[in-house]
């Protein structure tokens, strides 16, 4: 009968290329250990640096990403608004300014009167203003003045303009002016605006 051992190697006897089996010293043996762990070391310090290298590269780049995408939020914010903004400049400077003014016209009359009044004295004082503002001005000239105050309508005078006229004087009021001045300042703006849109 076979047993077991006839199908297994026998290990007992000693072959002859085990014999050459190199045999280190302790001394060996400790600088072998220290050189692997001075190579385990660096190579893990290697890619310490280097994870460390790539982390910063993902974050440079993350942030200039972010970056890139706030800014094109930013000049899409932007544009929309000054598009909004652009027909409201628009109704400012072609109705409300025109509508202010005319408002404003009286009490600047009124102004310049209290103004002059020294200078005026007892004369006669005709305020001369354009025909549609005479409904407006009127009863601001109503006032206890110490001199006589007389409203004409002049057709030779926009809606912005007004003239006050005692002895050899006239003095112009001439709200047009700051008007104009004031639409072509939110004109020019408005036009800046949209080059710079256009332009990029």
């Amino acid at each position: 009968m076979t047993a077991l051992r006839d199908f297994l190697d026998d290990f007992t006897t000693v072959s002859p290329a085990v014999t050459d089996v190199q045999v280190f010293s302790d001394d060996d043996l400790e600088g072998y250990r220290l050189e692997s762990f001075e190579n385990g070391y660096r190579a893990g310090w290697d890619d310490a640096v280097k994870a460390q290298a790539d982390d910063r590269t993902r974050i440079a780049s993350g942030f200039g990403q972010h970056l890139q995408d706030l800014s094109f939020t930013y000049h899409e914010a932007y544009t929309q608004v000054m598009n909004a903004m652009t027909p409201l400049l628009e109704e400012i400077t072609g109705v409300l300014l025109p509508g202010m003014a005319r408002a404003a016209l009286g009490p600047h009359v009124l102004d310049q009167l209290q103004t002059h009044a020294s200078e005026i004295g007892t004369l006669d004082v005709i305020v001369a203003v354009s025909p549609g503002n005479t409904d407006a001005v009127a009863p601001l000239l109503e006032g206890a003045f110490s001199f006589p105050v007389r409203l004409e309508a002049d057709t030779t005078l926009s809606d912005e303009q007004a003239d006050i006229r005692f002895g050899q004087t006239e003095k112009q009021i001439d709200i047009g002016a700051l008007l104009t001045s004031v639409t072509e300042a939110l004109d020019g703006f408005a036009h800046d605006n949209q080059r710079k849109l256009a332009n990029g």
